[in-house]
């Protein structure tokens, strides 16, 4: 009998609630904004040049049989390595490199035989860079390919170890030429029964398949099919497959690296690295046949002036073992990539499958680019610090440390045109967790995923005791910070974990689905997501696109904070939970979600989460979307608004009429306990300012204005 007197009273406090937030809305008011603490951005102190007793300098014109004084330094980063490992002395070494570059055709390897409270750093105000790539120049002829003006030089290719996939110039990296030049194609038809094996799990998503139909006016004769690469866009995955013959009659297109994902019809594809369609200023290919490499040209150059760099190396450096080794102002550059041999799935197909023989490589992964290697891969090594250095055209993970590292940190480093990951933390699954604080602290990390476009920003699995703080991330197809790599409510490594004042935006850019701006897995007890400021997540909305998410709480995440955090403009909503259990989200501003505000999944016996003393603020769209059941989750002292339709707000599956939810309805469901429905008064909502008022009506929900303009990196890139 009480809980029907509760609900006919709330009923009746819902009703005069919303009738005065329509009939009777604030009064018009000139509101007072607090002041924010302005953003201070300062540029890195690169300090001053002191030569220790110690120490070391190398120089690009230096020589190996030099002492590596000032003034008869050193030439090469591995003669200054050996060098040290013979120094018996405890005292701390500094390696002094003078500008220019290093070209690193062969991985540094740092092992528990190397001597640790070693500094590798640049001189002050010098630029040095570490480079995995080779300088290809001169020799250059005028030729015409597919219509158009081209250079061509000759290039050996006796075997795999010299063709690559990588051509940079000038900084940037050049492009190989793909068809179609603009838009996706289609797949046409799914693989047949003998072209394809089911997977052990989920085989509606997990189908490894060698082949695929294509619409037969989309595929042309290609010269050198065994050169040419696809590109297929699943849900949360890109796979990138080297093909291996295309039947022009059928729109048969066969590969030798099965798909980590079921390939289905109306799946977009495209196809990379086409001699054919060879036409655009600063496209380029390499036609190993020939053996000439091929370059349409850009404003400004001829013959005689063009200076191209090849990636030779795909792994620069390696520390397994190893301990307190530190870089200071290194620019890591140009690496090359290859196909992934997938390890997760092997093969996947039997010995006696027909296309057996046909597979080159195993099928890998197929989430967050995880068995990507590493440009920069760390293992078992305790105090490994990268500070002040930039990490650019690297085309696989730049940085990775790796199962049992500890004590690690990354700090204002810059991250450009990354092919996979850019940070990527990892450990064994075991708990407690023997990876554990690593660091990654104010970064700029952009153009992320460029080759493998399902990774991740900063991607942590099994680790404990990490900050993840005062990063920019933006411009990935994928989620910029992921956490946790547990699906459900069994034992999770993964806890502890600070995921603070990060600026995330421009992120997913409508090419894969099922993602977040910040994206956790499983039981994560001390897990904290504060501070972060979040916008413009967007995931295609076609047929198998969804879920453009700007927090994202995946299966089983448990026992997190989610608190002072903005976040705008998502193409599906600001805050989804899939499900999870005992999470608290408060104090958060959740806005213009194009799907709704705010959404839980999975309705289960205990309490999802607790949300208060939030701001939602929509524009015709539902607060909580697919969540109009009770006992999911339990809110109070929340405020709630529509631009559109005022205190008048709506939940439900969509603002459709057959789908909505009014206020009284979701009132008797035991929602919007103590709420404010009220225009929040934030300084300019249209173009995205959210100050708030000193009079804002959300403040009587106990909503605490903090100042976001806090998030993102502090130091100026």
């Amino acid at each position: 009998m009480n809980v029907v007197i509760t609900k006919i009273v709330t009923f009746f406090t819902s009703l005069i609630t919303m009738l005065t937030a329509i009939f009777c809305p604030p009064p018009a008011v000139v509101p007072e904004f607090p002041e924010t603490t302005e953003r201070i951005q300062t540029a890195f102190n690169e300090g001053e040049f002191v030569m220790g007793r110690n120490d070391l300098v190398v120089s690009p014109d230096g020589d190996d049989s030099n002492p590596g004084t000032v003034d008869s330094p050193l030439k090469t980063f591995e003669r200054a390595k050996e060098l040290i490992k013979s120094n018996t002395s405890d005292e701390s070494i500094t390696v002094w490199f003078r500008e220019g570059t290093y070209f690193i055709e062969n991985t540094v390897e740092f092992t528990a035989e190397d001597r640790g409270n070693v500094l590798y750093r640049s001189y002050p105000d010098e630029e040095v860079v570490f480079s995995g790539s080779k300088e290809i120049s001169g020799n250059w002829s005028e030729t015409e390919i597919n219509g158009v003006n081209a250079f061509v030089t000759d290039v050996p290719v006796e075997s795999d170890d010299d063709y690559f996939r990588s051509l940079f110039k000038d900084g940037e990296r050049l492009s190989r030429s793909n068809y179609p030049k603009t838009g996706l194609l289609k797949v046409s038809g799914e693989p047949l029964a003998d072209e394809s094996i089911a997977g052990s799990h989920a085989p509606e998503f997990f189908t490894f398949a060698l082949a695929f139909y294509a619409d037969k006016n989309d595929v042309i004769d290609f010269e050198n099919p065994a050169d040419v690469d696809v590109r297929i866009m699943h849900f949360w995955r890109d796979d990138l497959l080297p093909v291996h013959s295309v039947n022009t009659e059928t729109g048969r297109i066969q590969v030798t690296k099965p798909s980590a994902m079921r390939i289905r019809v109306d799946d977009n594809y495209i196809f990379e690295n086409v001699k054919e369609t060879l036409s655009l200023p600063g496209e380029w290919y390499l036609d190993r046949s020939e053996e000439k490499l091929y370059y349409i040209p850009q404003d400004g150059d001829t013959v005689e002036n063009t200076v191209l760099y090849a990636g030779v190396n795909e792994q620069l450096l390696t520390l397994n073992g190893a301990e307190n080794v530190s870089f200071q102002g290194i620019n890591f550059e140009n690496t090359d990539w290859n196909h992934v041999d997938g390890t997760h799935t092997g093969k996947a197909f039997p010995v006696s499958h027909p296309l057996y023989d046909t597979i080159k490589y195993g099928a890998d992964h197929p989430q967050a680019a995880f068995e990507v290697p590493a440009a920069i891969y760390i293992s078992s090594s305790s105090d490994i610090n990268f500070t002040d250095c930039r990490f650019e055209n690297i085309s696989y993970t730049a940085v990775k440390f790796d199962k049992a590292s500890e004590n690690c940190n990354v700090t204002s480093c810059m991250f450009n045109e990354i092919g996979a990951n850019a940070v990527f933390i990892h450990g064994d699954f075991v708990v407690p967790a023997t990876t554990k604080n690593i660091n990654i602290t104010d970064c700029h990390i952009n153009k992320y995923g460029r080759i493998f476009n399902n990774a991740i920003g900063i991607l942590l699995t099994h680790a404990i005791d990490c900050n993840l703080s005062n990063n920019e991330i933006h411009d990935g197809w994928y989620t910029g910070i992921s956490v946790g790599w547990n699906w459900g409510y069994s034992a999770n490594s993964t806890n502890n974990i600070k995921i603070c004042d990060n600026l995330i935006y421009d992120i997913g850019n409508g090419w894969l689905s099922d993602m977040g701006a910040i994206y956790t897995l499983g039981i994560q007890p001390d897990t904290v997501i504060s501070g972060n400021v979040i916008y413009n997540v967007g995931c295609d909305e076609g047929r198998y696109g969804y879920g453009g998410w700007g927090i994202y709480l995946d299966e089983g995440s448990s026992g997190m904070l989610v608190e002072k955090n903005l976040v705008y403009d998502c193409s599906s909503q600001t805050f989804h939970q899939h499900y999870g259990k005992d999470n608290v989200v408060r104090n958060n501003i959740f806005a213009f979600g194009g799907e709704g505000a705010f959404r839980i999944s999975k309705n289960e016996e205990h309490n999802s989460l607790t949300l208060t003393n939030n701001i939602f603020v929509t524009d015709n769209a539902t607060m909580y979307a697919l969540t109009t059941d009770p006992d999911w989750f339990v809110d109070d002292s929340n405020a709630y608004w529509d631009y559109k339709r005022g205190g008048n707000v709506y939940s439900g599956d969509s603002m459709n009429i057959s789908e909505r939810k009014s206020m009284v309805i979701m009132s008797l469901r035991g929602y919007y306990n103590n709420a404010v429905f009220a225009d929040p008064l934030f300084k300019d909502p249209e173009n995205r300012d959210f100050t708030l008022a000193l009079n804002s009506p959300a403040l009587e929900c106990g909503f605490e204005p903090w100042d976001y303009s806090c998030a993102g990196t502090k130091t100026l890139f």
